[in-house]
């Protein structure tokens, strides 16, 4: 079967089964790339969004865009600017301009000829505070115009893309089992989100389905790449996870502490391979974390939640199979709004929604809501055991019994500011893949394909290309 065709109809079938893809919709993989299954595709992959940029090339280029078409010698320097909906181009070598035009959107700057030494460098951008100065990038560059913005891009193998991604998104110091399954699962994250292209669908802004941030696979280009990273790549080349033969959604995140989270608790959704799954005991600076916030702060970042009001409680609700809140209530008087934990951690900066919640200070009683699945310590005799809260039951003087974990008074007021203080487990949102986890499983002796068995169950790794 043809690779494009193959692509085409994951999409498709994806879509109908309500599975979302990370990007939008937009035109898929195109029937010209690169015919079977066996040739490596190629992903285009959005840098940045800015008024200009200035590039650099190591070898070699040839700017196309439309009918005009431009060789472009080594060291020279390419500034590209949005001008009245066009691309102004120039061209520069040794101080003279060589170039100048104003072309239609959009420009695409690829190698004269093939060499594993070709790259070009982002030297500006232009009043763009997030980017890639200095950075270089294997593959082609692909501007476009959009309503005075300039879209930066990068046409490149999938291959060449993880060499940077799992250099960037895990320490490669790690074992390098757990750098080989950090590679499937980036490589299959890369496969669903429809991100494969080529030369032809590179023209079009909506085949950029995949960026080089953290919303999607952290991406550095060739000045981020890992001899041991590099390696992990190329001994699973073309490999992926697949659920009834179609490329599984391999989300991936830090550290789970000690137990993975349903993405029914964390997006909505049931999807087999993506269940709640225990980890073997590990640690990592993210285990364990507290944070805490005036009621002032506090009162600032949820605004856009309860406009004009002074927050009094805050509780999770409907935690999941691990304890991570799917959802979080703030009450302020007679208010309350319910939003999802993922939003309330994204406008604290929380690093996970598995947390337990306090409000002491300001003369009122400390009230804390404990996260059912953490842990208390109970002694037994003979020994400490840790208890998930979930499974402890309490019983008052009247015999009755009730499950410890919901609001209750743990200490009368306190003088001081009031504060709201977060104690919480974890990096990330708890669905798949954790990073801390596959390390753990790696030095006991693990192999890559055992890792992404355990996160991932009911799949299989299957070789693409």
């Amino acid at each position: 079967m043809a690779f494009a065709k193959t692509l085409r109809q994951v999409t498709v079938i994806l879509l109908a089964a309500g599975l979302a893809l990370s990007m939008g919709s937009g035109g898929l993989l195109s029937t010209a790339a690169a015919g079977s299954r066996d040739n490596e595709p190629h992903v285009l992959v959005g840098l940045a969004k800015t008024k200009s940029v200035s590039l650099g090339f190591s070898q070699d280029y040839r700017l196309a865009a439309g009918q005009t078409t431009h060789q472009i010698p080594p060291q020279s320097s390419v500034r590209l600017e949005s001008r009245r909906g066009k691309i102004s181009v120039t061209v520069s070598s040794a101080a003279s301009v060589t170039f100048e035009a104003q072309l239609d959107s959009p420009v695409l700057i690829s190698p004269s000829y093939e060499s594993s030494t070709a790259y070009f460098t982002i030297r500006d951008q232009g009043n763009t505070s997030t980017g890639f100065p200095g950075q270089e990038f294997r593959g082609s560059a692909v501007i476009f115009e959009d309503q005075g913005t300039l879209t930066v891009a990068n046409l490149v193998g999938l291959e060449e893309y993880l060499w940077s991604v799992v250099s960037s998104e895990m320490p490669c110091s790690w074992p390098k089992q757990a750098l080989k399954a950090q590679a499937v699962v980036s490589r299959t994250y890369a496969v669903y989100t429809g991100a494969i292209t080529d030369t032809a669908d590179a023209t079009n802004i909506d085949a950029i389905r995949i960026w080089a941030n953290e919303s999607h696979q952290v991406y550095r280009g060739k000045t981020n790449e890992d001899p041991r990273a590099v390696e992990a790549c190329m001994e699973t080349k073309g490999q992926i996870l697949t659920y009834q033969g179609m490329p599984v959604a391999a989300y991936f995140h830090a550290d789970s502490a000690g137990m993975t989270e349903s993405v029914r608790f964390v997006w909505g959704g049931d999807i087999p391979y993506l269940a709640a799954v225990e980890e073997i005991p590990h640690e990592s600076h993210h285990s364990q974390w507290e944070v805490a916030f005036d009621l002032e702060i506090l009162n600032q970042k949820l605004s856009g939640v309860l406009p004009g009001s002074r927050i009094d409680m805050i509780s999770g609700c409907q935690p999941g199979d691990s304890g991570r809140w799917f959802c979080v209530d703030i009450k302020a008087g007679n208010r309350t709004a319910n939003v999802r934990a993922t939003q309330f951690r994204y406008l604290l900066e929380l690093k996970s929604t598995w947390f337990s919640i306090f409000r002491k200070g300001g003369g009122r009683d400390t009230i804390g809501q404990l996260n059912p699945g953490h842990e208390i310590y109970v002694d037994n005799g003979t020994s400490v055991q840790p208890v998930p809260l979930k499974q402890c039951i309490m019983l008052n003087s009247g015999g009755k019994r009730n499950t410890l974990g919901g609001a209750w008074v743990i200490a009368p007021g306190q003088p001081g500011p009031a504060t709201f203080v977060f104690q919480g487990r974890g990096y990330g949102h708890g669905v798949g893949l954790s990073q801390w986890g596959a390390k753990a499983m790696a030095e006991r002796g693990d192999d890559y394909k055992q890792i992404l068995t355990h996160y991932y169950p009911l799949t299989h790794i299957e070789a693409w290309w």
